[in-house]
């Protein structure tokens, strides 16, 4: 098992350090060309495989923690675990959602099965165990905070673009760049706050405003290009 997770851990790292590349391809090429093309499918197929190994990963240590982590404290494991749990869902409902609109644009009755409910339903869940988390614990969990109301907000919002009637001509559009913007937010922010945080350390408090800076940017990012692409 030591070695699965092993595996898991270095496929993970490697492919996701290049889809943070990659990520930027798709998003400043011409919209629609063969570039935006060629480049956003192979950054999705990464996305893809980086969080159900994300989501892995993190399974397999929540369910054994002493066998994978023995000498960290088991407060500890769970709030850091359960964090990278949620982000990696966040990531590949994320991706799913973007080439879900990108397919059946206005044809919303595609979204009001549950092959496609369950994923806001996720988020919506998964949200409400951070905060629950972040209230209940006795340090500040601030990326519990930003990542519990993101999943709400998020996982609601799609719940309300699967029962729209008669939604704008234009709308799949956005939902499709927020989502894709969303899974870069999801993966920056899992990588400043996990894989590059011994590299930080020296900021020290000012660490925090690291982590969270992809949301701040990624957000300011989406609400820029709805404007721009949903004319």
């Amino acid at each position: 098992m030591l070695f699965i997770h092993e595996t898991l851990l270095n496929l993970h790292v490697v492919l996701g350090a290049l889809a943070l590349v990659l990520f930027w391809v798709p998003i400043l090429a011409r919209k629609g060309g063969p570039t935006h093309v060629r480049y956003g499918k192979m950054y999705v197929w990464l996305m893809y495989i980086v969080a159900v190994s994300g989501i892995v990963m993190s399974v397999m240590v929540l369910v054994s923690p002493g066998y994978f982590k023995p000498n960290a404290s088991l407060v500890v494991i769970n709030q850091f675990y359960t964090l990278l749990l949620f982000l990696s869902a966040l990531t590949f409902i994320s991706v799913r959602h973007a080439m879900l609109v990108l397919k059946h644009k206005t044809d919303t009755s595609v979204f009001r099965r549950v092959g496609f409910l369950w994923m806001p339903a996720i988020l919506v869940g998964g949200g409400t165990t951070l905060l629950v988390i972040a209230v209940n614990s006795s340090s500040t969990l601030i990326l519990h905070y930003v990542f519990g109301g993101l999943g709400v907000f998020i996982g609601t919002s799609m719940g309300h673009f699967a029962f729209r009637k008669n939604p704008p001509r234009k709308i799949w559009l956005t939902e499709h760049i927020g989502a894709i913007i969303g899974s870069g937010i999801a993966a920056y922010t899992a990588f400043l706050a996990f894989g590059a945080r011994h590299w930080l350390s020296f900021l020290g408090e000012w660490q925090l405003a690291a982590w969270i800076l992809p949301s701040v940017i990624g957000t300011a990012g989406i609400a820029w290009a709805s404007r721009r692409w949903g004319r």
